[in-house]
């Protein structure tokens, strides 16, 4: 398998569609990358055919990308979460594998037996705004029962239309999961989704697990420990859950993320590679020949098990020691406190003890004139317990690339609840540690030139 995964990432590496690096992709995006898939394909070939299939809330239009023309269907589905892009880029690498030259053998080999429905991007009108929820604020997937949402309408009349053995269903978590109770991180997430309250098993069901199963070991070669199992309770209102009922084996891939992987291409990779692994296990049925009890040995997830910055045994006043935990915005600019208290529990992607350390006030730096902040500046006002500037921003010209925090007055610097991330911290009786806006600064080592 290592030799096989070798060689597809080899490819990978070729066909990788660019422009999509980005954390969030915008519909425009898309429909250039469509425009250019109907320019290449014109007439909608047997074995290749683009089509508009509907309209989001806004009218923006939802489009199919049909791979094959084989009698087992396989439906494909991404960004009905508007701000979860990450399978998003995933499917266009595989339009691109799919059909590069190079890779006409790998297509010959199954196109007269399956046929990929791929829709790249159910909720248009969401990713637009980088929001989660539609242009009515509704929550796609939960609207597989009232059927609210013209987009959830649309996947409902797919899925009945195409009458898929096979629904992937693909979305992006936060990167706070961990796999058990470990400390890493849930990089691939997978899940065959429950059909009942009794959360059975039946022949299509099986066949989910059956190829989690290929998808888990094909993951485990290249980042061994850590897949997860998304929580498999049942969510009646969920689509993959009703897929589930009504016999479509149905596989949740959820991207997650690798440490210092800001753009998830790590996921991205994964995704992809689970998807091509998959077809080939449904071409040459390989997948039947698995246990489900290396379905049920992937460990589940540990939701909040991981934060992004770990501060423990904080002394706060000399009274007492917490645990501080900071996480930052989704772009990884600004970090603020999540967490205080014993929080023994999770673990940092990284993680600080603090106990030979000593919290101290953090002062404001008054901007009476102007003021060239070079690194040796800001260091000496580090040093001598400046955090933040006051007065009129204009006045500062920043020279270094470290965090500024302007402020018009003071501001109070202890450690709160949802509060940026903004601490002095003293060593022997000298400063030694700041982090400003979550980003950590050892005054210990850090140079000024």
């Amino acid at each position: 398998m290592v030799n096989t995964q070798n060689i597809i990432k080899e490819k990978y590496e070729s066909i990788k569609q660019s422009g999509l690096n980005s954390l969030f992709i915008h519909p425009d995006r898309v429909y250039s990358l469509i425009d250019d898939l109907i320019n290449a394909y014109p007439d909608n070939q047997s074995h290749v055919k683009i089509n508009q299939v509907g309209s989001s809330f806004l009218e923006k239009p939802i489009y199919k990308v049909t791979l094959g023309s084989g009698s087992i269907n396989i439906f494909l589905w991404s960004q009905m979460h508007g701000d979860e892009s990450t399978a998003t880029a995933s499917l266009f690498d595989l339009i691109n594998y799919t059909l590069s030259p190079e890779n006409t053998e790998w297509f010959d080999s199954w196109r007269d037996k399956i046929t990929l429905h791929i829709v790249p991007m159910l909720n248009p009108d969401g990713a637009e705004l980088e929001q989660r929820v539609n242009a009515q604020s509704i929550d796609i997937n939960r609207d597989a029962k009232a059927l609210q949402t013209p987009e959830g309408r649309l996947l409902l009349s797919l899925a009945e239309e195409i009458n898929p053995v096979f629904g992937f269903n693909l979305h992006s978590q936060n990167r706070f999961y961990t796999v058990g109770n470990t400390n890493n991180s849930a990089v691939i997430s997978l899940l065959a989704p429950a059909y009942n309250d009794s959360n059975e098993t039946n022949d299509s069901r099986k066949k989910a697990k059956q190829l989690i199963s290929v998808i888990n070991q094909a993951i485990q070669v290249q980042y061994p420990h850590h897949v997860g199992r998304y929580d498999d309770t049942y969510s009646y209102r969920s689509f993959g859950d009703l897929f589930s009922a009504k016999g479509i084996a149905t596989i949740l891939i959820e991207a997650g993320y690798y440490k210092d992987d800001q753009t998830r291409q790590i996921p991205r990779w994964l995704t992809f590679l689970s998807i091509v692994e998959s077809i080939n296990a449904i071409n040459e049925q390989s997948f039947t020949k698995e246990s489900l009890d290396n379905y049920d040995a992937i460990p589940f997830n540990n939701e909040d098990g991981l934060v992004d910055l770990l501060l423990t045994k904080v002394l706060i006043n000399d009274d007492y020691q917490v645990d501080i935990s900071i996480n930052y915005d989704d772009f990884f600019k600004n970090g603020s406190v999540d967490s205080i208290g014993d929080l023994s529990t999770i673990s940092g992607m990284c993680s600080i003890d603090m106990q030979s350390y000593k919290m101290e006030s953090i002062k404001g730096y008054p901007l009476n004139q102007t003021l060239t902040l070079t690194m040796e500046t800001y260091i000496n006002l580090l040093n001598d317990g400046y955090g933040y500037f006051v007065g009129d921003e204009s006045l500062l010209n920043n020279h270094t690339n470290l965090p500024v925090i302007f402020s018009h007055q003071e501001v109070n610097c202890s450690a709160r609840l949802n509060q940026p991330a903004n601490f002095l911290f003293s060593k022997n009786g000298k400063m030694a540690l700041v982090i400003l806006n979550g980003i950590v600064i050892n005054l210990e080592n850090i140079t000024s030139e």
